[in-house]
């Protein structure tokens, strides 16, 4: 709640504010990220996963695809995607940029599957689902939330 006195003798009322978070009621603030969230409902409880032995195959790309698919069009996924489908190709060597996106967008992929989230749905409570099980992947892999750790600077640039 924010609150501002009045100013005395002006005549100007209080000013009541009431402030929510689009991520609904936390319990939990990650180690490793930082970030607010409900551990009770990310999915099951953190693992203690690796991404530098991801390897990128053709099953993890479509589950990547599925997965970011339900949440329209990025600039920066369409990025991250197309190097994943260069990678496939023979085209470019993983970078552990690569390997962390794909690897936190596939575990993403089934914790939304855990909570009982139809692939291609997108939750009424998108922005609270989507913080309680991208924050908890972010714990498994032991990653910050500093998004260069996912995506690329030329995906991080293609919003602009």
């Amino acid at each position: 709640m924010y609150w501002r006195p009045d100013a005395a003798g002006t005549g100007v009322e209080p000013i009541y504010v009431i402030l929510s978070s689009p991520y609904g009621e936390t319990n939990a603030k990650g180690k490793y990220s930082g970030r607010d969230y409900n551990s009770d409902k990310a999915g099951g409880p953190i693992q203690d996963l690796d991404w530098k032995t991801a390897t990128i195959d053709r099953e993890g790309v479509d589950k990547v695809k599925l997965h970011t698919g339900r949440f329209g069009e990025s600039p920066e996924n369409v990025v991250m995607i197309d190097r994943l489908e260069k990678i496939l190709k023979g085209e470019l060597q993983p970078t552990d940029t690569d390997k962390r996106f794909y690897t936190h967008e596939v575990r993403e992929l089934e914790r939304y599957r855990a909570l009982g989230i139809a692939d291609g749905t997108v939750p009424e409570n998108d922005y609270e689902v989507w913080n309680n099980t991208h924050t908890a992947t972010l714990e498994d892999y032991k990653l910050s939330s500093d998004e260069t750790l996912l995506y690329t600077p030329e995906a991080l640039n293609s919003q602009n």
